[in-house]
């Protein structure tokens, strides 16, 4: 077996995904693909929450309590309708959203966070701020 040319992706637990070098977190600024997959990791660990997850609660977050169509958040995260059904599954089972039909339009579905996704994504806000703010700034 050849071993990967470089500019490939290798063994991501604790390796370069690029080159295979060893993973420095102490770098800074931290290369931004890099920094992502990293806050995924700390968002998966101390939320439950993937970042696509976090991305949801946020654009909901931002509603201020008002529903959202869900073609709307799709397109404003820029997922395929079936994605966004998917990732909004777990999220309601998971307590953080609720989707309803749209009163007088039962074509259109609608979700919202719930009070405990309101809180969930406060906290996981809190903790990629200050992990943002600490790695990926100069």
């Amino acid at each position: 077996m050849c071993p990967p040319a470089r500019g490939r992706r290798t063994h991501h637990r604790g390796r370069n995904m690029i080159d295979g070098g060893p993973l420095d977190i102490t770098q800074r600024p931290l290369p931004i693909l890099r920094g992502l997959g990293i806050l995924h990791g700390e968002l998966r660990s101390l939320y439950d929450l993937s970042l696509h997850d976090y991305l949801i609660l946020g654009v909901l977050a931002e509603a201020e309590g008002r529903p959202v169509r869900v073609a709307g958040l799709a397109d404003s995260l820029g997922e395929s309708g079936t994605r966004m059904s998917f990732l909004l599954k777990g999220l309601q089972a998971a307590g953080l959203i609720e989707r309803h039909r749209r009163d007088g339009d039962r074509r259109t579905v609608e979700v919202a966070l719930t009070d405990a996704g309101r809180a969930r994504f406060a906290d996981a806000e809190s903790t990629a701020r200050a992990w943002l703010s600490r790695h990926l700034t100069p």
